[in-house]
């Protein structure tokens, strides 16, 4: 395991580097790659030696950080990110997920799920490789996983051994991939692998480390539904911008408007109309991912979905994905 984690060290051809001495350049660096932070140093003696390489791949991003110094970080809430953290050295490292403290060594690693505070003291011999994958790309992955919506955000454990296979599967992966993408030609690239190979990885951590719907995940609960319950969400999805109601929807399936309450909640978890509001959550999400904040607004979008109180949708989305919509539609892809 230890080589697998030096081989990312050594991937020195990272897509792009940052080398600096300078705390805010550090701060405005790693904040946009991952998220603004307090960063202060522990030994007003030290000074900051950085290394970052990073290299981008749709949803994810594989990262090599290293301070060079004994230092305290605190971003809070990451909100729109979850990290997979990879020790190479680890002297001296702690980190605080929520409410897990945990005393990070060569065999322990960790998870960040985005509603759960994070705080690390590091010293200046620590460095490690880092998973970042996207909030709305994982959970939305992991609803075609379970065939329904989330009815609670996901959080992982945050602590991980690496003695374990499941992990030592995750960290391999991450090290070939990441070989792979900082060649300067990758058929990993090419679009139609790529799609491929996110799902692989997204796959793989959802399936070896330890989370609130891995039980599920991994059970028969995620076994082939109804064919009512199909025909309906079928029905909500093609029909987004469209004010609907559990009667339209129980007469599109051709049963009962209690039958398609009651396999809404046997299967997916949620009433119709929490499914519905989910579907238009998740549009929006989309097309605000995609637009130009130059050309296009919030309430141009959101009316589309027929979607009047812009207060309401506002904390509904934020629950959702971390982040108002306004958010979303001015993050610029780093």
């Amino acid at each position: 395991m230890y080589s697998e984690t030096t081989r990312l060290r050594r991937a020195k051809s990272y897509h792009d580097n940052f080398i600096s001495s300078d705390l805010d350049e550090t701060k405005q660096y790693i904040g946009q790659a991952i998220k603004p932070h307090a960063l202060t140093l522990l030994d007003r003696k030290q000074s900051l030696s950085v290394k970052v390489g990073r290299t981008a791949f749709g949803r994810l991003s594989f990262m090599y950080i290293h301070h060079g110094a004994d230092v305290h970080v605190y971003p809070g809430k990451l909100e729109t990110l979850f990290l997979f953290q990879v020790p190479i050295h680890a002297n001296k490292q702690e980190v605080r997920v929520g409410s897990s403290v945990i005393q990070v060594s060569p065999g322990i690693a960790y998870v960040v799920s985005p509603t759960l505070d994070l705080e690390l003291r590091m010293s200046k011999y620590c460095d490690n490789v880092v998973l970042a994958v996207e909030r709305s790309g994982l959970e939305q992955f992991l609803e075609q996983l379970l065939q329904r919506r989330l009815d609670r955000p996901l959080e992982f454990s945050p602590r991980v051994d690496l003695d374990q296979h499941g992990s030592q599967e995750l960290v391999r992966l991450m090290s070939h991939m990441t070989r792979q993408l900082n060649l300067p030609s990758s058929s990993l690239r090419n679009p139609l692998v790529q799609a491929q190979a996110e799902s692989l990885l997204m796959s793989t951590m959802l399936i070896n480390l330890e989370h609130n719907y891995r039980d599920e995940l991994l059970s028969e609960t995620a076994a082939p539904k109804p064919h009512h319950v199909k025909k309906a969400q079928a029905y909500i999805l093609e029909n987004a911008q469209s004010t609907l109601t559990p009667e339209d929807i129980a007469r599109e399936a051709c049963v009962s408007v209690r039958s398609i309450y009651a396999g809404f909640q046997t299967y997916l978890h949620c009433t119709p109309m929490a499914y519905v509001k989910n579907v238009k959550l998740d549009k929006i999400n989309e097309e605000l991912k995609q637009g130009d904040a130059g050309a296009i607004s919030v309430s141009e979008v959101v009316s589309k979905y027929g979607i009047s109180s812009l207060g309401n949708f506002s904390a509904s989305y934020r629950r959702r994905f971390g982040e108002l919509p306004r958010e979303t539609l001015r993050r610029k892809r780093f």
